[in-house]
């Protein structure tokens, strides 16, 4: 009788720690998941008019997928990607916003990034907000970077915005 006892015990314990780990498959992401991110806003070009809010953390996550890119000729290739972008129409702007970093007090969420999509181009433009940057403070120059995405990328960047 101890056995069984001593068996549906340990099999409730088993059952109990495989349904919290297919919880946590199925589940929320973490901010750390997410670096930090709330929401993105969607602008369009034009009219600097709101399209879309997205705070769907699949899409938030997805986002920073795509989001990461090789910066190791970022630096060379910045005029030549400027100039690649002169007389191109904007589209939209897809503008980031993170959580605060203190746990209490304001709750407002801090502008990140924006990057700003251009129509028929695979180059787009990545502004890091000043306000991101606590510690000094730093020209605008330095916190504009172009780059090139993939087909792939820019086709996920524009279904966020329909």
């Amino acid at each position: 009788m101890k056995n069984k006892i001593k068996t549906v015990i340990w099999i409730a314990l088993g059952l109990c720690i495989c349904v919290g780990c297919s919880a946590r498959q199925g589940g929320k992401y973490t901010r750390e998941d997410l670096d930090n991110l709330a929401e993105i806003r969607i602008y369009a070009a034009e009219n600097q008019e709101l399209v879309k809010t997205i705070s769907d953390e699949e899409k938030l996550y997805q986002y920073n997928q795509c989001a990461v890119f090789d910066g190791s000729d970022i630096e060379e290739r910045q005029e030549e990607l400027e100039k690649a972008l002169e007389g191109a129409e904007e589209q939209y702007y897809l503008t980031t916003y993170k959580y605060p970093a203190a746990r209490f007090g304001g709750k407002e969420l801090e502008e990140n990034t924006t990057i700003t999509l251009y129509e028929d181009k695979n180059i787009v433009k990545m502004t890091v907000s000043e306000d991101s940057i606590k510690a000094f403070s730093i020209s605008e120059e330095f916190l504009t970077f172009y780059y090139e995405i993939p087909e792939e990328e820019m086709n996920f960047y524009r279904s966020l915005a329909e």
